[in-house]
């Protein structure tokens, strides 16, 4: 039996139709499951030039980024001499999110807004992430993992 073209036609637009369906549902499939782990987006932060950093951090207070890899986290990243290096969330354990901590030039610490508690220039007593120094001389912090 021989097909006309307009029969080839019309059963490669249905192949391609069932073909495109199948991989829509496939796509859904994996997204719906708890085993599926993206790779799309890093949770290293790369802040810049950690020499760079480190003169703005000494002259003018710890660095703040509102949620710079869009997870929910405003962070803090602070220098502590030499190649010591931390960052931190802005937000205290346990408090609102509205309720930040704010960098005190005179006493080289933080605030709390909402309760008035203080935390030590190094973020002690709030989730605090690795932060160092690469090969390049980049500044990374690593959001992966809270510190212990």
């Amino acid at each position: 039996m021989k097909l006309t073209r307009t029969q080839v036609l019309v059963l490669t637009a249905v192949g391609g139709v069932l073909a495109g369906v199948l991989v829509f549902l496939g796509v859904l499939a994996l997204a719906g499951s708890p085993k599926a782990k993206s790779h799309l987006g890093s949770d290293v932060f790369r802040v810049g030039d950690a020499k760079h950093q480190a003169t703005i951090i000494d002259r003018h207070g710890p660095l703040l980024f509102q949620d710079p890899l869009g997870h929910g986290r405003d962070i803090y990243v602070e220098h502590l001499g030499g190649t010591n290096w931390v960052a931190f969330v802005v937000h205290p354990p346990e408090e609102a999110r509205r309720c930040t901590v704010r960098w005190r030039e005179r006493s080289h610490d933080f605030v709390d807004s909402c309760s008035g508690r203080a935390y030590p220039a190094d973020g002690t007593g709030l989730t605090r992430y690795r932060a160092s120094v690469d090969r390049k001389g980049d500044l990374v912090v690593d959001l992966r993992r809270p510190l212990a």
